[in-house]
């Protein structure tokens, strides 16, 4: 698919030229198994590089196969993911790896179209997979590749429309050799990782720069075409930290088929009214110490956190918790905002301040989780 001003030969040239000379030595780029390669997609998804490295480490240390992640139960998976965010990912992976063990006598598809038909895993991560572990000339297309090939080949029309993508889709696989496609594959994922910016794309250090259609008419910042704009719903929801006098704290586990499932977390509720309505018989006086923002899907959150002094040992029945020693809190599989929570607990304890004194005043933690 040749563009009347581009060619998409010479396109493939400097990209492969650009991505041999300057791609990140990242740990998934040492390996060629399937195994490893799929690990890593999946924890990239929706998540920074460096937010991933350490996980996808201690991951490898604790899973070094399939066959020792089937064999673990979910909870141990949970753990190390804890953290990660979007757990749908993990409860996934964990399940297709049982499915590779028990329907597949341990053996990874190998192409793109049976590895589709893997729980978790879409067109993207089977064609990154199949590309780069198996050399299946076989095309990628995420919001990075979205995004480069409709600046260079100056694409008017709104990627929300399935032919378009379509469209993205065939060019993608136009531009990939018959040798190393997923080399071809990275370097589209890094030039948009590194390079091409959504909002601050820097050309002069894009190797399609001279190319590029958008650059050309100095309107990089007009691709890609979108005919939705992402509309929030900000959110202010409450926790609650309940110490008692042996330094522990109150963590719930959630139900299984829940977003959390299988992870421990703070009791909370949808807005401070309904926390009120559920403890006013416990005589507690929660006070707030600590607003944790953090994003989910269309929602942006604020979490108030609000801690409190209760010895009872039924603490707030029929829910399903228990009481855990406050220096136990960091080694707990916890989701990354109730994570934030447990550091800011741990710091106070360690600096003898009191995990809840409310003396301190309230903070705000920065961060998306």
């Amino acid at each position: 698919m040749d563009s009347p001003s581009i060619s998409t030969s010479h396109l493939r040239r400097r990209l492969l030229k650009w991505y041999s000379l300057h791609k990140r030595d990242l740990p998934w780029r040492h390996t060629r198994d399937p195994y490893k390669i799929w690990v890593s997609e999946i924890m990239l998804q929706q998540t920074q590089v460096a937010t991933v490295i350490p996980y996808y480490e201690r991951w490898l240390k604790a899973f070094p196969t399939l066959a020792s992640l089937a064999r673990a139960p979910l909870a141990k998976a949970l753990g190390l993911w804890a953290g990660l965010g979007y757990y749908r990912r993990v409860r996934m992976l964990h399940q297709a790896a049982r499915h590779v063990q028990q329907k597949l006598a341990g053996k990874i598809p190998l192409t793109a179209a049976t590895l589709r038909e893997l729980p978790g895993i879409g067109r993207y991560t089977a064609g990154a997979i199949a590309s780069i572990a198996l050399g299946e000339k076989t095309p990628v297309l995420d919001g990075n590749v979205i995004r480069i090939l409709t600046r260079i080949f100056a694409i008017p029309q709104s990627v929300d429309s399935p032919s378009t993508l379509e469209k993205l889709w065939s060019i993608a696989a136009a531009l990939l050799p018959d040798s190393n496609p997923g080399d071809l594959n990275q370097a589209l994922m890094e030039l948009g990782a590194t390079v091409c910016f959504p909002l601050t794309p820097q050309c002069i250090r894009c190797p399609a720069c001279k190319i590029c259609l958008a650059h050309r008419k100095g309107k990089e910042l007009a691709y890609p075409v979108s005919s939705q704009k992402d509309v929030y719903e900000k959110l202010r929801m409450a926790a609650l930290v309940l110490r008692n006098n042996r330094q522990e704290v109150w963590l719930e586990k959630q139900p299984e088929q829940g977003r959390w499932g299988g992870l421990w977390m703070f009791p909370f509720w949808a807005s401070k009214k309904e926390m009120l309505a559920e403890i006013g018989s416990l005589n507690l006086k929660p006070v707030l110490f600590l607003k944790v923002p953090h994003a989910f899907t269309k929602y942006r959150i604020t979490l108030e956190v609000y801690g409190a002094q209760h010895e009872s040992e039924g603490v707030l029945k029929p829910r399903n918790g228990k009481w855990l020693a406050i220096g136990k809190l960091v080694g707990t599989a916890l989701p990354s905002p109730h994570k934030k929570i447990a550091r800011a607990i741990s710091a106070r304890a360690i600096l003898k301040r009191g995990p809840l004194s409310p003396k301190s005043g309230g903070e705000i933690i920065h961060g998306v989780g």
